[in-house]
């Protein structure tokens, strides 16, 4: 279903396309990634046999590229390729008979082909509020393993999905639009892939909690970002 709605949204926008004069600029961007509780995008929390155990997003971005069409003077086609890098600190905690506090960290590193349908206002001479949505394929690097700082026997392996997922897209923004200098654009974005993308498994070697109940932390894979934007004169 999320391949047929990625071929028919690639096919309404390009016919579009084919049937307007437009034109093609090209961007730049950078967006920080925001970790805060909204849309589960924040802390992944769970226990097992006493375990405690935290997943923490750290500073985490996506940078990449833009290409813009425009259909007409109230729409364009958005699309490009997206390089995202994920921190994580996974952290341990047992208090009884036997004291654990522990910690390890991560990096998840996932590819985006993003493709949007923009609609924008003008508000003043030179200015712009952009609004756009649309669906994104993701393709994850690979599956990650990491141990733990302060303690032998503790460590994670993160099990990506095999073959990518989908994932939907929303953004607005505003941007200042120049002749011969380009444009700039700031503003916000919703990733919300449509189903979970990795499960985490955390191991300690000196009990076998994992083994009795299966544990594991499920990652959504949500994310909130500010965006920063260039786009060159045409």
């Amino acid at each position: 279903m999320n391949n047929r709605l990625l071929i028919l949204l690639f096919t309404i926008c390009f016919s579009s396309l084919k049937a307007q004069k437009s034109e093609t600029t090209f961007g730049l961007q950078y967006k920080p990634i925001i970790p805060i509780s909204f849309f589960d995008a924040s802390n992944i929390e769970g226990n097992s046999e006493g375990y405690f155990f935290d997943l923490k997003p750290k500073y985490s971005y996506s940078m990449g590229m833009v290409i813009r069409h425009k259909i007409n003077h109230t729409f364009s086609v958005e699309s490009g390729l997206n390089y995202i890098q994920r921190n994580f600190k996974l952290g341990i905690l047992k208090s009884d008979s036997i004291s654990i506090d522990d910690y390890t960290e991560f990096g998840m590193r996932t590819y985006e082909l993003p493709l949007q349908l923009l609609a924008y206002v003008q508000i003043k001479e030179d200015w712009f509020v952009n609004a756009a949505f649309g669906i994104s394929y993701n393709t994850l690097a690979s599956d990650i393993y990491s141990e733990g700082n302060k303690i032998e026997g503790f460590y994670q392996n993160t099990y990506r999905k095999h073959g990518g997922y989908m994932a939907l897209l929303a953004n607005v923004g505003l941007e200042y639009r120049t002749i011969d200098k380009g444009n700039y654009y700031f503003g916000a974005s919703l990733h919300r892939p449509f189903e979970n993308i990795a499960y985490v498994v955390p191991e300690y070697e000196l009990t076998n909690f994992n083994d009795a109940s299966n544990f594991y932390l499920e990652m959504l894979g949500n994310f909130i970002s500010i965006d920063f934007r260039y786009f060159f004169a045409e």
